[in-house]
């Protein structure tokens, strides 16, 4: 009986026989993930097989990534050399390639512009594919799978995920039958060059964890930069809580949108035993106008009475602090520039996720939100050059990255840091804007 790994394919379909299914059961499955370290030959077998089908079949093919500011962000190159390679009769025209006979046409797209999600014209294309697909977000997947519905299209994922909870691989898993997945690494591509074959086994010497995910496939689960381990993480999603006797605390927190695409997010603190807290309601919208978010945080206030209000106050969050401060009591700015209370952070932003990270490490906070978990689990610390104090990824970078702002983590993370540092002061110290320097240390989580 012949197996899919004894098939003589053409030329053009040279691919490592680990994924020869792309070719023989391509017509069986909507969904197609390859996934797994570099050097698997993953982009180039999609590429291969999607300019095969362009040549016998009309078709029309997007190539696309979360974000992609030039064609040089694409896969274009890798069409291009194949096409030159193997004297393809393909042509390029304004950064699209097109075939001569059949007609067939492909094109490159960015899927978020300006912060949103911009899928204009994909419903009347034949296949999907996005590459790099770790990038995409939540949101834009979402948006893109009911898209994409025309008869017998596909959807074709290439990755190397970061996150085990990645919004993407969690949902092709989820697809089951509906979705082909293969995993492959550089050493089930027979194709692989010496040279990276070398620096592989190199850096699996010298950096057994980067090894296991630049080029195994394996999710980046704690690297030294990463704040929270997703095992931690998913400790805290179900804490079991005892009965005790309390004084009920509720803490409220906003981190306002700061960009275009981003979300107001308020959350929700409640203290459910003397040491434990949970985060127990998440609140987002999405309204630029500044009386309007005034108007919204007022009434959530006067709905949740909370006993501290913490409140986003940087940049054009002021002019509002300002305006919500005048109107409800026990209201505190939130200055993430503004001086630590810690000596090994810069500034509170910094200060407000260590401590955050103490309270999941020691299981004092719940948070049953996936939202929030994920972003937590991508949020990483950086070290200063003069001085080696922490920094956090800056909102704008994560966002590049992630293709969102961690939104609901820093609103998380500030009702902890008030919570932590703001609980027991005086109402005098507590609500102004000056630029007091104070220390409270006595307030640590560990006492």
């Amino acid at each position: 009986m012949q197996t899919h790994y004894e098939l003589e394919l053409p030329q053009i379909l040279n691919i490592p026989p680990k994924l020869y299914p792309i070719f023989t059961k391509f017509k069986q499955h909507r969904f197609i993930l390859l996934h797994g370290g570099r050097g698997g030959a993953k982009s180039h077998s999609v590429a291969r097989l999607l300019l095969y089908i362009a040549e016998h079949y009309k078709v029309r093919i997007c190539c696309g990534r979360e974000t992609q500011n030039t064609i040089e962000d694409s896969v274009y190159k890798i069409f291009m050399g194949v096409i030159r390679d193997n004297n393809l009769n393909f042509y390029e025209r304004n950064n699209k390639i097109y075939h001569r006979l059949t007609g067939s046409e492909i094109v490159f797209r960015g899927f978020r512009q300006s912060g949103n999600v911009n899928i204009k014209g994909l419903e009347d294309f034949d296949i999907l594919w996005i590459d790099e697909a770790e990038a995409i977000t939540e949101e834009t997947l979402d948006i893109i799978i009911p898209t994409i519905r025309k008869a017998g299209s596909k959807l074709i994922f290439t990755m190397n995920r970061k996150l085990r909870r990645d919004p993407v691989y969690t949902e092709m898993v989820n697809k089951e039958e509906n979705c082909l997945i293969i995993k492959i690494n550089y050493y089930e591509n027979p194709y692989c060059s010496a040279e990276l074959i070398e620096e592989a086994e190199k850096m699996k010497v010298k950096n057994p964890k980067k090894y296991k995910h630049v080029y195994e496939g394996e999710p980046e689960e704690d690297s030294e930069l990463m704040l929270f381990s997703a095992e931690k993480l998913d400790l805290i999603k179900k804490v079991k809580i005892y009965p005790e006797r309390i004084e009920p605390f509720r803490s409220m927190a906003v981190d306002l949108s700061g960009a275009g695409g981003d979300f107001c997010e308020c959350s929700i603190v409640d203290q459910v035993m003397s040491s434990k807290y949970k985060v127990s309601d998440i609140i987002e919208w999405q309204i630029a106008d500044t009386d309007v978010t005034v108007g919204k945080i007022i009434n959530l206030y006067k709905m949740f009475e909370p006993d501290i209000l913490t409140l986003d106050a940087d940049g054009m969050g002021y002019p509002i602090y300002c305006s919500v401060s005048k109107a409800v009591e026990n209201c505190i700015a939130f200055h993430g520039a503004g001086k630590s209370n810690r000596e090994n952070c810069a500034n509170q932003r910094a200060d407000g996720y260590i401590t955050l990270q103490e309270y999941v490490d020691n299981q004092f906070i719940i948070i049953p939100q996936d939202k929030c978990r994920n972003q937590l689990e991508t949020i990483e610390k950086r070290y200063q050059t003069n001085g080696g104090k922490i920094v956090i990824i800056p909102k704008k970078e994560y966002r590049d990255k992630y293709g969102e702002s961690p939104d609901v983590a820093d609103s998380v993370m500030m009702n902890i840091y008030s919570i932590n540092y703001n609980k027991f002061m005086s109402r005098k110290q507590s609500y102004g804007f000056e630029n007091y320097e104070y220390s409270m240390e006595e307030y640590s989580v560990y006492d």
